[in-house]
């Protein structure tokens, strides 16, 4: 089960620190809207590659995701959540792979049949 974490050593959560999806079983950030839904997000920080394990993490963050909002404690914690209400927007480095974004939006029909929404967003980069 995905877990929330509520603290500043974000980097104790991870299962894969040099991956651009270091953490797996805990949700990167999420927050109850003003309608009752929740807007979850997945930060994809690092360009994701198209290699079958970089594949199976975004699959596996998304089930973790999905599992919470079919979950008890989410229910709890937002009784007026629905489908309409409900996001999960992956805010991904825009270097990934043409693969990682085709993979994104494949899984947006699995979403939708778990009472959610998928976005994905392009990270904006700061300029060095």
């Amino acid at each position: 089960m995905t877990e929330t974490f509520m603290h500043n050593d974000f980097e104790s959560t991870y299962d894969e620190p040099d991956h651009a999806i270091p953490a797996l079983g805990y949700i990167d950030n999420w927050g109850v809207r003003k309608d009752g839904g929740a807007d979850f997000h997945i930060i994809v920080a690092k360009p994701l590659q198209s290699d079958e394990h970089s594949q199976k993490r975004l699959l596996e963050k998304m089930k973790g995701y999905l599992g919470f909002i079919r979950s008890k404690d989410f229910a709890a914690e937002c009784p007026l959540a629905a489908k309409e209400n409900t996001t999960i927007i992956v805010d991904i480095h825009p270097s990934s792979s043409a693969e990682a974004f085709d993979l994104l939006e494949r899984c947006k029909p699995w979403v939708d049949e778990n009472n959610a929404n998928l976005r994905i967003e392009k990270l904006e980069l700061k300029e060095k």
